[in-house]
């Protein structure tokens, strides 16, 4: 068993029969690839790997949740539920394999500024809540063999377990603590599962769950989407707790005149602290909604909207890259140390380049026969390696600023422009659920959502610390002038 830590250099590069090919995500029970799956004659496919966490694979409660949700969820069928292709193990490895989406979660078109055409948006945002009201229907009716209804809850049902596509479609994701009637594993006496800020009244109180627990959390989320505004942020989790028990829920037409009462009147009932007084499944919230606003978006106009966002334009630049990049960088195995090479053939001789840069020391040089090692390392986590023939190697350390670095190949051309290395700084974007005060690098930047900061390119190591005292660190990889994917990080 691998151990799990967030540089990408320890991450396997394959499981099973697919090659994971980029780190997209990690959560707090798994972590998320691009991968692909390469066949004969040339075929090749791009998938979504979802991989559980090493040190979780000890704990037998993760490990049943994890297989259960493969299990669970290819019994389900329906277009507004994102699907799994394969459930597998390699070694003690266990992952999920489906589809990759090509759009946003929910959660970015929340923290979008509103439109000036706010009657289009509404629209939009009640027809993803329809979709996903639609999925969420279809998992609540799930019935065994011989006709019982299984009883299936969600229990996580929050904007960033809804996806939406650029073709317009909306997919209801991550299906890791949905319950079934019956099921066993039960929760532990004193500990709830899901996102605090999207949990109904009873889902805090412990008390038994069915579907209306969802048709709650659904509704908190089509009242963030119409007011681009968070209803039960607050500072803990005993606030969000005391918030959804016992405040006054405020209504979406008092948030934002801009929602007609019809609609306002639909997410309140979906609201009701007393699940008596929702709605008894999502057909007949879908209905609702339908009801309140008749003419619903198109596919189209969803996928124009979702075009827009400069999130789907980042993580469609990143996918590009990730995908161009496995034709020129060979599979190579994990590194002993925390360092990311790149490797090239070249002559010493070859090395040669504007002295822009400051040289700090020089440890050491020497040259065996014609091949040559140069390792740079610069005062980031980045690190670039020139490696020559596997003959024996003599080799020469190097510590410079931070500035581009000039390298010229004089096997191709000795008079070659330099390939300069882009270290302009990015941007990095936060979010938490619940909050979290956020550290980068032992620097402390503030309370989440952390909007499009500026850091230096390369590796962070960012500390999110909640209010209850839990951790988590994660390193991030900020690309030169551009925007690195949001870290979403839920506990």
């Amino acid at each position: 068993m691998s151990s799990y830590q967030a540089d990408p250099a320890t991450r396997p590069t394959k499981l099973g029969r697919y090659e994971l090919i980029g780190h997209l995500a990690t959560g707090g029970m798994a972590e998320i690839h691009l991968a692909r799956l390469a066949g004969e004659a040339g075929f090749e496919k791009v998938v979504v790997v979802k991989r559980l966490l090493p040190e979780l694979v000890a704990s037998r409660e993760f490990v049943d949740m994890f297989l259960a949700e493969g299990k669970l969820v290819s019994r389900l069928d329906h277009p507004n539920i994102c699907e799994v292709h394969e459930l597998g193990r390699d070694g003690a490895e266990y992952f999920l394999v489906m589809p990759f989406l090509d759009g946003v979660p929910v959660s970015d078109l929340i923290a979008r500024p509103r439109e000036a055409d706010r009657l289009a948006e509404l629209r939009i945002a009640v027809t993803i809540v329809t979709q996903a009201c639609a999925g969420l229907h279809h998992a609540h009716e799930l019935r065994d063999p011989d006709g019982t209804p299984l009883g299936l809850v969600h229990r996580d049902v929050s904007p960033s377990n809804l996806f939406a596509t650029a073709s317009g479609a909306v997919k209801v994701l991550d299906f890791g603590i949905a319950k079934v009637r019956g099921a066993g594993a039960e929760t532990a006496i004193g500990t709830i599962k899901g996102k605090t800020q999207y949990m109904a009244p009873e889902q805090l109180l412990g008390e038994p769950l069915d579907r209306r627990c969802d048709v709650f959390a659904l509704g908190i989320v089509l009242f963030e989407l119409a007011t681009h505004q968070r209803l039960f942020k607050r500072p803990s989790d005993y606030l969000i707790a005391k918030a959804i028990l016992d405040e006054p829920i405020a209504r979406a037409d008092a948030v934002d005149p801009a929602i007609g009462k019809p609609l306002a009147d639909a997410i309140a009932k979906a609201l009701a602290r007393k699940r008596d007084d929702r709605y008894p499944d999502m057909r007949a919230f879908a209905e609702a909604l339908h009801a309140a606003m008749p003419d619903l978006a198109t596919g189209t106009e969803i996928g124009g909207a979702i075009a827009t966002t400069e999130e789907l334009s980042t993580r469609r630049m990143h996918r590009a890259q990730v995908i161009a990049s496995i034709a020129t960088v060979p599979a190579r195995p994990r590194p002993a140390e925390d360092t990311a090479l790149i490797t090239t053939r070249i002559d010493v001789a070859a090395i040669v380049g504007r002295r822009r840069r400051r040289v700090v020391g020089l440890l050491a040089l020497a040259v065996i026969a014609s091949a040559v090692v140069v390792v740079v390392r610069l005062r980031t986590p980045a690190a670039v390696a020139i490696v020559a023939d596997a003959a024996p190697v003599a080799v020469a350390q190097v510590v410079v600023d931070a500035a581009p670095i000039a390298v010229v190949d004089a096997e191709v051309a000795p008079d070659a422009a330099p390939i300069v290395v882009d270290r302009r700084p990015g941007l990095v974007s936060i979010d938490s659920t619940p909050f979290a005060k956020i550290a980068i690098d032992g620097r402390a930047f503030g309370v989440t959502p952390l909007l499009k900061k500026s850091l230096s390119a390369g590796k962070h190591r960012v500390h999110a610390a909640l209010a209850d005292g839990r951790t988590r660190d994660v390193v991030i990889d900020v690309p030169p002038g551009r925007a690195a994917p949001a870290l979403v990080l839920t506990w």
